[in-house]
């Protein structure tokens, strides 16, 4: 999270017993910019059914590669009634119909951008090189996408030749490690050969608001996996149940009094419901065939840049 504050950091205002005194801040208390605007939409979503946001985000993770930034635009879907099942369909189906209307609409576009991309790619090695972007395109469109729980997936990857051979940058020990863009681009580039959703993550490695499974050990997570960008939507079934989502915030020390009115749509009876984000700028990363992130935002902002 970024902190927002308007305090002179050259004279920090100190509370009597010397802790920083956020009444004299803008908001009259510690605040940060958000991550998302899920938690807001799924008030939103229990009241109208079905809503969106799309707006800025901003991630302090250091995370300083071609894939990703620190402020970007996030398509959010939430539905009311929706469980994992439903919320896999929807953003299957959601990134195939933006996908085709790119291919109705914007051919001469992508004729010049694979164009471009293959100019760029002539002197890379044959298996170096990108998929052809067309042909990118029509490889989401044309194959359902494959349903594989974290646990499946896990056991594909630790026995798989580039593990065992440790060709992989991050070796695939056992159950619980988070998976890199390279694991997830294997799945879909050379297991399964098309677009993949994995489900069912471990609770350590995902949000508390996710709901849990029986198992206690894992939550309805779902991460929808593409060739070459590897995760390009994220999202879950949501945690219905009062006492296990309280319970789950005190785990990770989330504080109750900040989040009051998150824990109120639960504590008076609510209904199953389901939501993801999509980042803007990773899909058009994808459609537009461009190799770097920065490439498809007006100013971008990552660690260590904020020229703009």
């Amino acid at each position: 999270m970024f902190q927002v504050t308007t305090l002179d950091l050259e004279n920090i205002p100190k509370t009597e017993d010397g802790k920083i005194n956020y009444k004299e801040d803008f908001f009259g208390k510690e605040s940060n910019l958000t991550v998302s605007g899920q938690l807001e939409a799924e008030l939103a979503a229990l009241a109208l059914s079905k809503v969106y946001t799309f707006g800025p985000t901003f991630r302090a993770e250091n995370s300083n590669t071609s894939r990703h930034l620190a402020e970007f635009w996030m398509i959010e879907p939430e539905v009311a009634f929706n469980d994992i099942n439903d919320n896999m369909d929807l953003a299957e189906d959601m990134l195939k119909f933006v996908i085709q209307y790119a291919l109705n609409n914007c051919m001469d576009d992508l004729l010049f951008l694979s164009k471009r991309l293959q100019e760029e790619e002539k002197n890379k090695k044959a298996d170096e090189r990108s998929m052809e972007l067309i042909e990118k395109l029509k490889f989401v469109l044309e194959n359902s996408f494959e349903r594989v729980t974290y646990t499946e997936a896990i056991d594909i990857l630790r026995n798989s030749k580039p593990n065992k051979k440790k060709k992989f940058d991050y070796i695939i020990e056992g159950w619980g490690a988070d998976l890199q863009s390279e694991h997830e681009r294997y799945l879909v580039e050379k297991h399964f050969k098309k677009p993949v959703i994995l489900t069912d993550y471990p609770i350590d490695i995902k949000a508390f608001y996710m709901k849990q499974n029986d198992d206690g050990k894992t939550v309805r997570a779902m991460d929808v996996l593409f060739p070459q960008i590897g995760e390009i939507i994220g999202g879950s079934q949501r945690e219905e149940n009062y006492d296990k989502l309280s319970k789950r915030m005190a785990e990770m020390d989330i504080p109750e009094e900040s989040m009051w009115w998150f824990l109120e749509t639960r504590k008076f009876g609510t209904v199953p419901h389901s939501g993801f984000g999509l980042g803007f700028e990773r899909l058009m990363l994808f459609v537009t065939g461009m190799g770097n992130i920065r490439d498809v935002i007006p100013f971008p902002r990552t660690p260590l840049n904020l020229e703009f």
